[in-house]
């Protein structure tokens, strides 16, 4: 008996080592609260020289509940410093439980809504107050919270809700300053009607109604999350709006983000003529990218940040301490094309330059038919630049090698005009059925291409032609990354302009 006993806790023993020794699939250098579970981005807002990030947030676990909205703050959108809880679910007279859903945060800066000062204008944010009681949904109505210490505690004003239709599907604001009206605007979700629905105010505090825009575009699953900001057009002084919204909740949850371009007249939102849906990524793990407000016009830049995670397994997937993190910041541009349609561009922020380590520019060469070392390193982070034109190649690209048996591959299929991400055998994928392989895009006519691939611990994000194209998908590997290899098949692929950057060995502070 005494054996059996020291066997057991032998066993136990080496259950918790193997267990300790498993990969926490924490990124490197994207966001990730310090535990517990996130969703979407809300509040993104720049102010007094700091970047504001509030998100969904369960203080109580790692699956999703309790919505509340957590808050850090950044000086260069890396290295975030976590703050305490900014806004949590509350408890009602009645018994009944608000949840903070998401919304938006502007710095008030007339100080509109007379809840600050002249010399200290208020944060103001505004979230979806969800209220259930008994497991059942009551409302969701908009509320406010104001902030005059920088964000660091947080009032519910006393005349909540500032919006309520009476309606159980009524979520998401957005907020932005319409300067030639002298006016906020807000734009919402009216999700199961398939459309948003835009307001405007003088204080933040009473809403006119504007107008709806929808019906159009994508309309097999819900919208929600919607963000309308003017965004420039490449190579031009030309600025255009856009629309994007989220739709795909739980059922597709795939190619989840569509935009709209056009034209905003200070009361409704006129789409430019385009062959809609046009997607904002064609990977399956991106969702909720909303964009900052205030940043300052000399800085000029649009930036989007997005959830990177897929409600169909999102409570699943097999990180540990933690679950859901986002994507790298990026920056929006608008393309015109030779027809006069417009496309979005995206790219990764400048900042994410100042986080490398090292930086090696490779010599180009050519593969045929087989396979050519293109760097070797134990790689948890790596950012990696390339051109490749494969006119006579089947197919070509390059793949993140954890041993002969276990790649991520990334490529071009010439035969089809596929860009393909290959996750089948990167690692973990049996926590969820849901969570599959193969990620396609077709875009025919890209035997010349550049690439740029950002790969953080879990995280894959593939830029194609500048931007024009852009995947983004979660791996877990088995064990850290030891090379990546270029490769073609069936014919010669040229590759060239070739630097691979690593990222430093962590760029969070807890």
């Amino acid at each position: 008996m005494k054996h059996l006993f020291f066997l057991l806790l032998l066993l136990q023993l080496l259950q918790a080592n193997a267990q300790d020794n498993m990969p926490t699939y924490r990124p490197l250098f994207h966001f990730s609260t310090d535990s517990n579970w996130i969703n979407d981005p809300n509040g993104l807002v720049y102010h007094n020289g700091q970047y504001h990030l509030f998100c969904q947030y369960n203080p109580f676990g790692d699956k999703w509940g309790h919505m509340s909205w957590a808050h850090a703050v950044s000086n260069d959108l890396f290295h975030w410093q976590q703050q305490p809880l900014a806004i949590p679910e509350f408890t009602n007279p009645d018994g009944s439980t608000t949840m903070i859903f998401s919304g938006c945060a502007v710095a008030d800066s007339l100080n509109t809504s007379g809840f600050g000062t002249a010399a200290q204008p208020p944060l103001v944010a505004m979230y979806t107050a969800h209220i259930e009681k008994g497991g059942k949904v009551q409302s969701q109505q908009q509320q406010l919270a104001y902030s005059t210490d920088d964000g660091k505690t947080w009032t519910r004003y006393a005349g909540n809700p500032v919006l309520d239709i009476k309606s159980t599907e009524f979520r998401d604001p957005k907020i932005f300053w319409y300067t030639p009206g002298k006016q906020w605007i807000l734009v919402l979700a009216k999700p199961d009607e398939y459309k948003v629905r835009f307001y405007s105010s003088p204080d933040l505090k009473q809403w006119t109604y504007l107008s709806d825009f929808g019906g159009i575009g994508d309309i097999s699953e819900v919208w929600e999350c919607p963000d309308i900001t003017e965004v420039p057009v490449e190579g031009t002084a030309e600025k255009r709006w856009l629309l994007t919204l989220s739709a795909g909740h739980e059922v597709k949850g795939y190619r989840a983000m569509q935009y709209f371009t056009g034209v905003f007249n200070g009361k409704q939102f006129i789409a430019d003529q385009a062959p809609y849906p046009l997607y904002v990524d064609f990977g399956k793990d991106y969702y909720a990218g909303i964009t900052w407000n205030n940043i300052p016009a000399a800085d000029g830049r649009v930036i989007m940040l997005g959830w990177a995670n897929d409600w169909r397994y999102a409570n699943d997937i097999p990180t540990k301490g933690f679950r859901g993190q986002y994507a790298t910041p990026r920056v929006l541009q608008l393309r015109k094309k030779d027809n006069g349609q417009y496309r979005l561009l995206q790219w990764p922020v400048a900042e994410l330059d100042k986080q490398v380590k090292q930086s090696h520019t490779l010599p180009g060469f050519t593969v045929t038919s087989g396979e050519h070392p293109l760097y070797e390193s134990v790689i948890p982070a790596l950012d990696i630049s390339f051109d490749v034109t494969l006119p006579y190649a089947t197919s070509a690209g390059i793949a993140l090698q954890q041993d002969s048996a276990h790649t991520t591959i990334i490529s071009y299929n010439n035969a089809t005009g596929n860009l393909e991400i290959d996750r089948s055998n990167a690692g973990l994928h049996n926590f969820s059925t849901l969570y599959t392989g193969l990620d396609t895009l077709h875009a025919p006519g890209l035997e010349k291409a550049s690439f740029r691939i950002v790969f953080d611990v879990c995280m894959l994000e593939v830029f194609v032609n500048n931007g024009e194209y852009v995947l983004t998908d979660l791996v877990f590997p088995l064990q850290p990354q030891t090379g990546v290899v270029a490769f073609a098949n069936k014919g010669t692929a040229a590759f060239s302009n070739i630097v691979v950057k690593e990222i430093n060995k962590t760029v969070h502070e807890r």
